[in-house]
């Protein structure tokens, strides 16, 4: 009796405790649930805070934001992501960075992005890509959901105060002693730099820290900048922005790891579905026909060269600023159209998808110059599809039937050639079939060339 009656008051007493904990528990509960606990909510907010284990509470999170210079496209823009999102892979594996997140920057009034009367400000990848994918490559978040975390973390309507801002710039002289070497330097900023924010048109962006840095060299470079200059209070949330990212560069380019992020950026399904349904209205081509089907996951895909293609030749034809910057390797229109010609005389083609910035006066004269020949293009069906696809989605629904073409000409060092070119070593063409660029003239087939370079699998 007395041991029983001994368990049974320990019994009471726990229980008692346990009630007193929740009752505590509940008087120091803020009005927003935290992400992130502290040691001392082990007790206090057990039931609020989202405590993953105990050993996750030292590790800090860290948010990593960048940009990219203005000026730089859309495509360009494209390689920069797939440099930051293999140093997130990276750094996640080194001690402290384990809950470390990439927060992608909006696309935001691009240089290439002519439709004046459309908003195309502070866009969401979301609009272009497929997220799911992307996030099963790395932990990587679209702009609303950052806004998101950093509300539940801090309050709504909180501004978004940044920790560290790095500006990165090229040093004066890239290769002292003829010898390219990793490395980085701080500098004294600029007046003009204090007024670096908002970001993005944001209005609610302040920063703690503003960093000028001379940088050279690859991604991975970016762990030593984030250690050296990191404070050495300890932190539960940090918060990086990387200015002119694009400076940074690819630890191999071409890799195993650059081919897996290539190929999580799958695109949008509402942008694959516009391109289906013109490839199957006006091209008569289809993933099933073409053999261009792929897996539901791009982890699934394996090494293989059986894409056939529609029954069409796509031609990308670069004009616009490639016309000054470029023009000993960029051809006339009547040159690309010949060599056009001559290449759907040697396929057996009678129909070619052109896409092209180029004006609507040169696009009448390449199509009386194919006169034998069936010239497609893409165009919105309506004012309000164009409003929704905006011009980035255009693009890439041009990317997307250039990709399935039987047969590709791309132009001489385009980033818009070039994601194609990825594009087409997913699917599996052969290298023939895509590797192909423009010659300034028809009559020299011998011309520098875009580099080949072919898909590498795990």
């Amino acid at each position: 009796m007395q041991l029983h009656s001994l368990r049974q008051m320990l019994v009471n007493q726990l229980s008692c405790s346990f009630l007193l904990l929740l009752a505590i528990s509940q008087i120091v509960h803020t009005t927003h649930i935290r992400e992130i606990c502290e040691k001392r909510d082990i007790f206090f907010d057990v039931f609020h805070c989202q405590l993953l284990d105990t050993s996750a509470l030292d590790e800090c999170i860290t948010y990593i934001l960048y940009d990219v210079n203005p000026s730089e496209g859309f495509n360009l823009r494209r390689d920069v992501y797939i440099r930051m999102a293999v140093f997130l892979q990276f750094l996640r594996t080194q001690p402290g960075y384990h809950r470390s997140k990439l927060v992608l920057p909006p696309w935001s009034n691009l240089v290439h992005w002519r439709s004046q009367n459309i908003d195309q400000t502070q866009l969401f990848w979301n609009h272009f890509f497929d997220m799911r994918s992307m996030k099963s490559y790395t932990d990587v978040m679209d702009m609303h959901e950052f806004f998101d975390a950093y509300e539940r973390l801090h309050g709504k309507g909180a501004d978004v105060l940044i920790d560290e801002v790095y500006k990165l710039k090229h040093f004066d002289n890239m290769f002292e002693n003829g010898v390219f070497v990793d490395k980085f330097e701080e500098h004294v900023c600029p007046r003009s730099d204090s007024s670096m924010l908002p970001y993005f048109g944001y209005g609610n962006f302040t920063a703690n820290e503003f960093t000028c840095i001379y940088f050279q060299g690859s991604a991975m470079l970016l762990h030593r900048l984030l250690e050296t200059f990191k404070s050495k209070q300890q932190k539960y949330v940090r918060y990086v922005l990387v200015q002119n990212a694009e400076i940074v560069l690819h630890d191999m380019w071409g890799n195993v790891d650059y081919w897996e992020a290539r190929r999580s950026m799958r695109f949008a399904h509402d942008l694959v579905d516009v391109a289906s349904r013109f490839r199957l209205e006006f091209l008569n081509s289809s993933d099933k026909q073409d053999r261009t089907v792929r897996p539901p996951s791009w982890m699934d895909e394996r090494k293989q060269r059986e894409a056939r293609g529609g029954d069409y030749l796509c031609a990308h034809i670069r004009r616009a600023d490639f016309l000054y910057g470029r023009d000993k390797t960029t051809p006339t229109i009547q040159s690309a159209a010949l060599q056009i010609r001559s290449k759907l005389l040697e396929l057996g083609m009678k129909t070619v998808f052109v896409t092209s910035d180029c004006s609507r006066m040169e696009f009448y004269n390449l199509k009386n110059y194919l006169k034998r020949f069936r010239v497609v293009r893409f165009a919105p069906e309506s004012y309000e599809q164009r409003l929704a696809l905006k011009d980035g989605g255009i693009a890439i629904v041009d990317q997307i039937i250039c990709s399935h073409a039987r047969y590709f000409i791309g132009t001489y060092e385009s980033t818009f050639t070039y994601r194609i070119y990825e594009e087409r070593e997913i699917l599996g063409f052969l290298k023939d079939h895509t590797f192909n660029t423009f010659c300034k003239s028809e009559k020299d087939m011998n011309c520098e060339k875009n580099t080949v370079w072919p898909i590498v699998y795990n």
